[in-house]
């Protein structure tokens, strides 16, 4: 769950007595799990955009239908639906609904619950710990949480890797697509797994193949948690100001819920949108090594995506594809990142408070 936020608040010196690991690590399992089921659609939808998009490479504007596949037969339509690439949500979506029904938008929600319990287990942790030990150290309290979030995201981007890399790897292909309860789901998961330790010969590739990824999941992850918190810290504070001022700790769990709610959508909304690119690099580097014929669009189309680094890839997107190209999915990624920032924020802050 690469776009998981935290609690931004800036805690004092006596949190880190009154609140244990134990509570901290309930109150991060509860929050993770209820963003990666509830939002779980948008993320693929967001996927397959941003595959598609690197399955039509420079041709996106004028590709024709591959050989094996036949034409609709009307002028309007280049390719019959089961050779299409779509690159627009509605599209996408309407493809889901025809080839899986409903449940086709909850592909992967296992191998996304798998990936999010110990990313966020470690993450919003970490970042407690790491922004309480700032504060008291004497840091500014607009800074401490971005430079934590960072810190935090680093640690559970490293450890949990070979996850983001499968997850990814699911949503992206054709597997997988029972839903949350579907047989395939963790079936493919593991599947997805096992083909990254394999690595594209065949034989045990170990790190090499299942930290594919990495480095761009670290360029999109840490920017994006270091904006997020602080962008959160002043959307409370701002908040917090203007109905009445005061400490958010002292706030009825009703109006610290509805604080914490608008300040995730509003900062995870622009953060994620604007961080786009980079996770359009980070799905392209980790779908490069899938067979053509894998993928949610049937196609004789293959990736064609080298092995550039960031930057260079950043490049090679724009100047092949433009704008649309680096932003693809960014419609899905936004939405997704609000809900996702909403609930996690409030369901942290309401865990934590119970415990």
């Amino acid at each position: 769950m690469s776009d998981v936020p935290a609690d931004a608040r800036s805690p004092g010196p006596a949190d880190a007595t009154e609140l244990t690991l134990r509570a901290r690590l309930v109150a991060a399992t509860v929050a993770a799990g209820v963003a990666a089921v509830v939002t779980n659609p948008l993320d693929v939808l967001k996927t397959q955009i941003q595959a598609n998009h690197a399955l039509l490479g420079s041709h996106a504007r004028d590709y024709a239908c591959p050989t094996a596949c036949a034409t609709t037969g009307v002028s309007s339509v280049k390719c019959a639906p089961a050779c299409e690439l779509p690159t627009r949500v509605g599209d996408v979506a309407r493809r889901i609904v025809r080839e899986h029904g409903a449940r086709g938008f909850w592909r992967g929600t296992g191998g996304a619950l798998a990936s999010a319990f110990p990313t966020v287990g470690i993450y919003l942790p970490c970042y407690d710990y790491a922004v309480e030990a700032l504060v008291r150290d004497g840091m500014d309290r607009d800074i401490a949480p971005a430079v934590a979030g960072g810190g935090a995201r680093t640690l559970a981007v490293m450890a949990t890797a070979p996850l983001e890399l499968a997850r990814t790897r699911v949503l992206a292909t054709k597997r997988g697509s029972g839903g949350v309860l579907g047989e395939s789901g963790g079936r493919a998961f593991v599947g997805a797994l096992r083909e990254s330790a394999r690595g594209t010969s065949g034989r045990f590739s170990g790190a090499r193949g299942m930290w594919t990824g990495v480095g761009p999941t670290l360029a999109r992850d840490v920017p994006y948690s270091a904006a997020y918190w602080f962008a959160v810290e002043r959307c409370r504070t701002y908040l917090t100001s203007v109905d009445g001022g005061g400490d958010l700790r002292d706030r009825s769990v009703r109006e610290a819920a509805a604080i914490n709610f608008v300040s995730g959508c509003a900062a995870g909304t622009v953060v994620a949108a604007a961080t786009t690119p980079l996770d359009v690099v980070k799905t392209r580097v980790q779908i490069r090594d899938i067979a053509p014929t894998n993928f949610a669009s049937s196609t004789e189309t293959a990736p064609g995506i080298s092995n550039r680094g960031i930057v260079g890839e950043l490049v090679s997107v724009a100047r092949m594809g433009g704008i649309e190209a680096l932003y693809a999915g960014w419609g899905a990624r936004a939405a997704r990142a609000a809900p996702t920032g909403a609930i996690v924020l409030v369901a942290y802050e309401l865990v934590k408070r119970l415990n």
